[in-house]
């Protein structure tokens, strides 16, 4: 508990200096317990030692109104007798200037250097220690001496650490800033807002995992992309260089990902060795490769690392009748892994942030296979606070730097609506219904009033990476003739009425969903008018009729702008554009296909992902070509299409948490595996023997889940996995 704890500082800290300090207190633990706890937080980071070894890194990254602490268990830390406990808190410049506050953009701060922390013990119920940061209770704190931190684009900090100046802290009692303040105490006073007030952490800790690395020389290898803390230790006398890659080769020349020839490149840390040094990077590092380059007499002597995920458990049991699928499985599900930490992200190497599009998708993709929300449901508080009075979010938050790409705001309301798809819970709804609501009046206001459609913004006009498009100083904006309109945008704000109004309609508010859609139905007909070209058979993505794009002919789709034999010719038109789908928006586009019958189609594009595994990807790129980034979850939409579609798992009904089995049995001899579901877990498995299909979906609640076979045929679910079958073709 945070209660009677305090804030403790240095004497001489400055408010908005970028320093790291070291806090130690030995404590003497006599009395026999079963249960040991730590409740800790700190500004802006800390990493806590005990006994010498690393038991956590935090705090949960916060917004500009939640700060939060974590709690964590330390029982296997601590012996009885003294113990070391030691915390590294790194101060953070809260001003985002061009000077101060480039470092790690992703954590929000105030700019204060401070510790607060509570260790208790527990012998059954009964609380039989407690030590608390407080005033002249024995904690020391020094500055770190010999250690420099550079923000390396905008997102990780690299180090310079020289060995002969380190260890040279000089050490003076810590002193107390300022109390506590939690959801611990009954009763906040005078209702001021503490930028320090304290949440308890919504999410579980990330897990913490040994894992062997392989050394080559100067190579240093592991066997996939991997994340998290590596603890170096040098002899002898000299400079170590340690450069961290995603793979061989860079930007726009990225082939094998193992092919020495491409190069090698990445950030990197110094290290001045004088006899002997340990290097640990305060802040996580991404690579699949590091470097090692020495000058002078010095050597690698001991090396360890842990690797850090959220602790998402995969299920095995999965087949889908295809060596190369489930590769891809494999590699898709490494992918999420590494791009969920704290909060989801967009990419583990650069940026490490939170974008609205990203996130939306990666929610989805881990429904597939658990329960756990808590990463979802914090997302989606994270966005809702980043929203502006005006009605529009921050396109990545948290961020110290406030970023604009409108369309991503539309993808929060997606998240609030898939999160209510698979978990039908109507209360989370209810809290996001007034940021939904801005969303939408954001583009509202952007209406053209010569056409009716939305007219682009000032700011990043981002749709997807796709290959036409990014060749554009600011890639990713479709092309238009004008420049005033950018039609799919209007697709878009069409489609996110629509499932608006079905949010609407789940918490009994009629009124507003009816408004929603006749503002919907309204939209549909400009576009029919103004972009469905009637040579083309395709809508346009502007006024013109210039430019067209496989985007515009999903929206319109999906949003039922085009439909029935409109809808499919759309998109068997647009099979052939220039403007493709990408990995960034390979979901919306297999939903489309899907839609109207053409699912069979989604191959050619699902074989970019395929093709990953020949050029040795452990995880999939941002693009399918060209990528920046090697690890992009967007990209690991098989987690989704495997699942849901060729096991065939979705929801049904979400209010009623019914769910329907109806299986995509093409272009495979049988597959199977466990989905999680509003209904619970659904295992399923099929295959096929000449042309007959048998199927079998077990499920925890039989009743609440429905069997549709290829013929049309319906059967419930059977907690025994009871099999069906049908005739095929």
């Amino acid at each position: 508990m945070m209660n009677e704890v305090f804030w403790i500082s240095h004497p001489d800290a400055v408010c908005d200096d970028e320093k790291l300090f070291r806090f130690r207190k030995t404590m003497s633990i006599w009395d026999e317990f079963d249960r040991a706890t730590v409740d800790i937080s700190a500004e802006a980071r800390y990493k806590l030692y005990i006994n010498g070894r690393l038991a956590a890194v935090g705090p949960c990254k916060g917004t500009s109104v939640k700060k939060y602490y974590d709690t964590i268990d330390v029982a296997a830390y601590l012996n009885q007798g003294d113990n070391e406990v030691v915390v590294e808190v790194l101060q953070l410049a809260s001003i985002p200037s061009m000077v101060k506050g480039k470092s790690i953009p992703a954590v929000i701060r105030t700019g204060n250097m401070a510790l607060a922390m509570s260790l208790e013990l527990y012998r059954g119920k009964e609380l039989c220690y407690r030590q608390v940061t407080k005033k002249d209770n024995g904690w020391q704190v020094a500055e770190v001496t010999g250690v420099t931190f550079r923000g390396y684009n905008d997102a990780v900090i690299v180090e310079k650490h020289n060995g002969p100046e380190k260890n040279k802290e000089v050490y003076v009692p810590a002193v107390q800033r300022w109390d506590v303040d939690s959801d611990d105490k009954a009763y906040y006073p005078w209702g001021g807002f503490n930028m320090l007030y304290l949440y308890p952490r919504p999410i579980p800790m990330m897990y913490q995992k040994p894992v062997m690395l392989k050394r080559n020389g100067c190579l240093i290898e592991c066997d996939y992309l991997t994340f998290g803390i590596p603890t170096f230790r040098f002899t002898g006398e000299g400079k170590i260089t340690l450069r961290y890659a995603e793979c061989y080769g860079e930007r726009k020349s990225k082939g094998d990902r193992t092919d020495p020839s491409l190069g090698l490149f990445g950030y990197e840390d110094e290290i001045v060795c004088h006899g002997e040094v340990t290097f640990e990077p305060f802040w996580f590092r991404c690579f699949r490769y590091i470097r090692m380059t020495f000058e002078g007499e010095v050597a690698l002597a001991d090396l360890t690392f842990l690797e850090m995920s959220y602790p998402f458990v995969f299920r095995p049991d999965y087949d889908f009748g295809s060596e190369r699928d489930n590769k891809l499985w494999e590699i898709s599900a490494r992918t999420l892994m590494r791009c969920t930490h704290e909060s989801y992200e967009d990419c583990p190497y650069y940026e490490q942030l939170q974008y609205g599009m990203d996130t939306s998708l990666q929610m989805i993709f881990n429904y597939q296979f658990t329960d756990d929300d808590r990463l979802a449901r914090k997302a989606i508080d994270d966005f809702r606070s980043s929203q502006r009075p005006d009605g529009i979010m921050v396109s990545r938050y948290p961020s110290v730097y406030d970023q604009y790409i409108p369309t991503f705001s539309f993808f929060y309301i997606f998240m609030v609506h898939a999160h209510y798809q698979r978990f039908g819970d109507r209360k989370l709804v209810r809290e996001n219904l007034r940021a939904v609501d801005g969303v939408l009046e954001w583009f509202e206001n952007f209406k053209d009033e010569a056409t009716g459609l939305i007219r682009r913004s000032k700011f990043w006009n981002f749709i997807d990476w796709a290959e036409p498009w990014d060749h554009q100083w600011v890639g990713g904006i479709p092309f238009t003739s004008d420049g005033g309109i950018i039609a799919i945008h209007s697709a878009m704000m069409c489609y996110f009425l629509r499932i608006g109004a079905e949010l609407y309609d789940a918490c009994g508010r009629h009124c507003t969903a009816e408004e929603y859609r006749t503002r919907a139905a309204a939209l549909a007909k400009q576009i029919n008018a103004l972009c469905y070209d009637e040579e083309t058979g395709l809508y346009a993505d502007d006024m013109a009729h210039v430019n067209y794009s496989q985007h515009m002919q999903t929206w319109c789709v999906l949003a039922g702008i085009a439909e029935g034999d409109r809808a499919r010719a759309i998109m068997e038109n647009s099979v052939d554009l220039a403007a493709k789908s990408t990995f960034a928006f390979a979901y919306f586009y297999f939903r489309a296909l899907e839609q109207v019958g053409m699912y069979d189609r989604s191959d050619k594009l699902m074989d970019d992902y395929r093709n990953l595994i020949d050029l040795h990807c452990t995880t999939i790129p941002e693009t399918p070509v060209g990528a920046r980034s090697d690890c992009h979850a967007w990209g690991a939409v098989a987690l989704y299409e495997f699942s849901a579609v060729i096991l065939g798992v979705r929801t049904l009904d979400p209010a009623a948490k019914t769910v329907e089995v109806r299986s995509y049995v093409e272009n495979r001899p049988y597959a199977k595996g466990t989905v999680s579901s509003i209904a619970g877990d659904v295992a399923v498995s099929w295959r096929k023997e000449g042309n007959k299909l048998y199927l079998s979906a077990k499920a925890a609640d039989p009743a609440k889940v429905t069997v549709t076979l290829p013929d049309g045929t319906t059967y419930p679910a059977a907690g025994d996995g009871k099999e069906y079958s049908c005739q095929l073709g």
